[in-house]
């Protein structure tokens, strides 16, 4: 029986001598594993919609072992996510920490269409990168029950505007709970504003949010401590980032 849905790659791997593994996250089952048989020779009609980061109409069968590819109609190839290599690292540990959270046969509801939303922006070249990214990165996380706890002290609920922030609590701390988590960290209180900005906005009204420096490295390093503590995932993607960052860093020296 053939099934219909959309979906977006975040991953492929070759197989055999001209096949694509594919890795989809898909509207209607969620992540799934699926066969596209020739994909890599030059005539294939797979070719072009098994890229990473197109999003297709996928027409699938299902065997045994994964889902099999018969047709792939395509939406969007995001081909400008490719054409710089920081956004292209961006957009990578996106779709990395989506294959993460996303969980196979369940159908993903709002986290696919913001990393949609996401991908159109980055590629479209709209507002601040490096603050989508984190928003982006805010919202997939609440999507999957992630969702950090701002306004009130992750530990004994009372509301707190403390700029205490604990990664294994799941969110600011009051003045009189930092002691439950010794290895948090300090963010201030615009941080923290900023952050509930990103949870409640949507990506297209953030594109416009003006976010200084200092604001984006706290919150760069809180949310890496963040998704290390409750995705337990070493991001190949983010390594890559560091190191665009340090080669530019180094020709500016």
């Amino acid at each position: 029986m053939l099934l219909k849905t959309r979906g977006l790659v975040t991953k492929s791997v070759n197989f055999g001598e001209g096949d694509k593994i594919l890795t989809l996250i898909t509207d209607r089952y969620g992540r799934i594993q699926a066969m596209a048989k020739g994909a890599r020779r030059t005539k294939s009609k797979l070719m072009a919609g098994t890229q990473l980061f197109c999003y297709c109409d996928f027409v699938l069968f299902k065997g045994k072992t994964w889902y099999y590819i018969d047709q792939a109609e395509i939406i969007n190839t995001f081909h400008k996510i490719r054409n710089d290599l920081a956004r292209l690292a961006r957009c990578t540990y996106l779709i990395e920490l989506a294959n993460e959270v996303v969980q196979p046969d369940q159908p993903p509801g709002k986290l696919l269409r913001v990393v949609l939303e996401a991908l159109y922006m980055l590629a479209g070249e709209e507002g601040n990168p490096e603050v989508l990214i984190r928003a982006a990165e805010l919202k997939v996380l609440a999507c999957a029950g992630f969702k950090p706890r701002l306004g009130h002290c992750a530990s004994c609920g009372t509301e707190t505007d403390a700029g205490y922030f604990s990664p294994v609590s799941g969110g600011v701390l009051c003045p009189a709970c930092e002691k439950v988590d010794p290895y948090g960290c300090r963010v201030s209180p615009g941080t923290i504003g900023v952050m509930k900005l990103m949870l409640g906005w949507r990506l297209k009204k953030l594109a416009c949010l003006k976010v200084g420096r200092h604001t984006l490295k706290e919150l760069e390093t809180t949310m890496r401590a963040y998704v290390a503590v409750h995705i337990d995932k070493d991001f190949s993607s983010n390594r890559f980032m560091d190191s665009i960052k340090n080669n530019v860093t180094g020709r500016l020296e």
